[in-house]
């Protein structure tokens, strides 16, 4: 059974080859879409031997069903480009895309959040990543997209090992990409601010990452993750306010 490695890209570079390696063992081919690198992920892409293509970004959606779309093989494997996977979950791989069971299996990723594995705020935490090509397809907005498979689903032993945020500055980026393309997406769906939100939600995310979660357990980055959520969730909905405020002024005039 044939399996693809999917990733997309831009300005990769800081884990890419880490994350080649970890699947070359596994993949049949390794498919990699990039937006735009002025980096050297491209050239770290070709000498893991990969098929490099490029489309300009619009949203992770289409990215990643045009993404799924070059690859070839019968199995799929979608990872980012700072997801590495273990020898437990290599070794589940080998065996799921063998199975005749399942259309499509879920694995756990671990997040490693300034140097340090967070096992409680962000763990366990499912995602679905292996599928058959013909099965699957990427749905949702813009920010938050999942991949939906036609059929029975399993879960894989072994974790995705996830270098998400190697520095404050890093994550402070991201949080800011993510809160814009969200006010975009939510203002187009007819969504619209409320102040209520702004207020208190992001109390909410807090809440739920260190206490319910049991980020405290996490040390002092479950701590400061926990606090991100929080600004994170008062961001997006700060941003849609601004949005929505521009529309009305570009109406008006």
């Amino acid at each position: 059974m044939k399996l693809s490695v999917g990733i997309i890209t831009k300005d990769s570079e800081r884990k890419l080859g880490e994350v080649l390696e970890s699947v070359k063992g596994i993949a049949d081919e390794i498919v990699v879409l990039d937006s735009g690198s002025t980096d050297k992920t491209v050239e770290i892409a070709k000498s893991f031997g990969a098929k490099v293509f490029y489309r300009e970004f619009d949203n992770f959606v289409n990215q990643k069903n045009h993404l799924l779309n070059l690859c070839s093989g019968e199995w799929i494997l979608f990872i980012d480009d700072d997801e590495v996977v273990s020898k437990e979950l290599a070794n589940s791989i080998k065996r799921a895309v063998s199975s005749r069971e399942y259309d499509g299996f879920y694995v756990n990723v671990l997040t490693n959040y300034l140097g340090r594995w967070i096992k409680h705020a962000w763990y366990p935490d499912w995602h679905l990543r292996l599928a058959k090509r013909e099965k699957a397809r990427w749905v949702g907005s813009g920010v938050h997209e999942s991949l939906k498979v036609e059929g029975k689903v399993g879960y894989l032993k072994g974790d995705l090992l996830h270098y998400s945020y190697p520095s404050v500055s890093y994550h402070l980026k991201k949080i800011d990409l993510y809160t814009t393309l969200f006010a975009e997406n939510a203002f187009k769906k007819g969504k619209r601010f409320s102040l209520v939100k702004l207020l208190f939600s992001p109390f909410g995310a807090f809440v739920r990452r260190y206490v319910l979660k049991g980020g405290f357990l996490d040390g002092f980055e479950g701590f400061v993750l926990s606090v991100m959520a929080f600004y994170y969730t008062f961001l997006k909905y700060l941003k849609l306010w601004e949005v929505e405020k521009n529309e009305k002024n570009a109406n008006r005039s």
